[in-house]
């Protein structure tokens, strides 16, 4: 694994933190490795050297790699969580306190948005990270930290300390380390001078949380990233295409043929200035063409695409197979059920993630007297596809009676709160005006007035 290493720790030394950080340095490279092949920078078509450096050199990369990630992340976070809290367990008002809580923290931090980017990072890198602390008005905070920043110590099995450690420049240009070392109850604050880690003048402080904040978040037991498997498809793909265009354009300037006539650099351009040239009457001039095998590169080219897509697990949007007209809107499902299985891996990873931050959080909010057990907040991942709004109908209105209002609620997509809906739902019913009261009130009143 690249995040955790097994150590046991009793007193934090510049030793040991230099001893982590070297362990850490070839899974860091890695990573960053990953992150800027996924921007389209440092990718090995960019750096290829032909033999013959006056042939062309085209260096077309092709995108698989940001197509693989954008994909899962906007059919898995495309639409927000739906996070909520167990409303069996508490009275209304309490349920109300601590749901308006919870939304408060959501809002504050634009959680919906960090756990987009989370997910980012985590299917490119294969973990990412995210850090909880308290503000400077006692407000909680979440930031997401990048993997390569991060490094998780376990004892036993269970994460103890956590590292989070980045590059830093002084006013002179110079670069350093600083290194931020968390334990279940303090953070301590380290700045590396000369090579040597020295503890900042700021020191240890309680970080207010009864545990661990800086949370891995895994995107397998693996921790690998998603295009990590096909890179070596996708970088023969990016050759196909660049080789291509080299081929095309070595033949753009296309090569002729002379009979019958003799030519020099001054035919060449009085040719180039009149477009023509001038031949004996049984001469001759033609283009020279090269036979290129187009089916066989085609081929290897759709077969390359064909086993990207299917050893990343992602769809092609483009493929008639998935796309033509005459395809359901069920034989689309299936042809997602490669992608489904990766979403679903991916957000029972990301649920433990999500329920290790609960637990920090609801050990700050206790002490606050905001009792909140961890166990009793849960969140819903909802798929980003076109919804048929006829077909959501009729499924919630058959099982209407069958499930609870809340589970109904939440299998809608377009609803992302459902404790909130049920409240406008509440709102709505008790200002709804009975008409058939009132109009009945008002013809009795009206038929008194005439027998009068």
């Amino acid at each position: 694994m690249r995040s955790t290493i097994q150590l046991s720790v009793q007193t934090v030394t510049s030793d040991i933190i230099k001893q982590i950080l070297e362990w850490h340095k070839p899974h860091r490279d890695a990573m960053l490795g990953l992150y800027n092949r996924y921007l389209g920078s440092g990718l090995p078509i960019q750096s290829r050297q032909l033999p013959d450096p006056k042939k062309p050199n085209n260096k077309i990369p092709n995108d698989y790699r940001g197509y693989i990630i954008n994909q899962v992340v906007g059919y898995l976070w495309g639409q927000p969580i739906s996070y909520s809290i167990d409303s069996r367990k508490y009275n209304e008002s309490k349920l109300q306190e601590y749901h308006d809580r919870l939304s408060r923290f959501n809002a504050l931090n634009a959680i919906d948005d960090l756990d987009s980017e989370l997910g980012k990072i985590m299917s490119i890198c294969g973990y990412a990270a995210r850090l909880l602390y308290i503000d400077k008005n006692g407000e909680e905070r979440a930031m997401n930290i990048f993997p390569w920043e991060a490094i998780f110590i376990e004892d036993g099995g269970e994460i103890t300390h956590a590292i989070r450690y980045y590059t830093v420049k002084d006013l002179e240009n110079n670069e350093y380390t600083k290194v931020e070392w968390y334990d279940g109850t303090n953070v301590t604050f380290f700045t590396e001078n000369d090579g040597v880690f020295i503890m900042d003048s700021e020191g240890s402080q309680p970080h207010l949380f009864d545990f661990v904040p800086l949370i891995r978040f895994q995107n397998n037991d693996e921790e690998q990233g998603d295009f990590e498997k096909v890179e070596a498809l996708i970088d023969a793909y990016d050759k196909i295409i660049s080789d291509s265009v080299n081929e095309i354009e070595t033949f753009a300037n296309a090569y002729m043929k002379f009979k019958g006539a003799t030519v020099d650099e001054e035919v060449i351009a009085n040719a180039k200035l009149t477009g023509a040239f001038e031949v004996d009457v049984d001469g001759d001039v033609d283009f020279i063409t090269k036979n290129i095998n187009d089916t066989f590169v085609e081929n290897q080219k759709k077969t390359l695409n064909e086993n990207i897509h299917k050893f990343s697990a992602s769809v092609d949007m483009s493929d008639e197979k998935f796309s033509g007209g005459a395809q359901t809107g069920e034989s689309r499902k299936w042809k997602l059920i490669a992608l489904e299985n990766k979403a679903g891996t991916k957000a029972r990873k990301f649920g433990k993630g999500l329920r290790e931050q609960f637990k920090v959080l609801c050990s700050a909010w206790k002490k606050k007297n905001i009792d909140i057990d961890y166990l009793d907040i849960f969140w819903e991942f909802k798929r980003n596809i076109p919804i048929d709004l006829s077909y959501v109908a009729e499924y919630a209105s058959k099982l209407k009676g069958i499930h609870s209002d809340h589970t109904l609620l939440s299998q809608i997509p377009y609803i992302d709160d459902v404790a909130y809906e049920k409240e406008l739902m509440r709102q709505e019913k008790e200002d709804m005006i009975d008409l058939d009261s009132f109009t009945d009130d008002t013809e009795t009143q009206e038929q008194e007035e005439v027998n009068q």
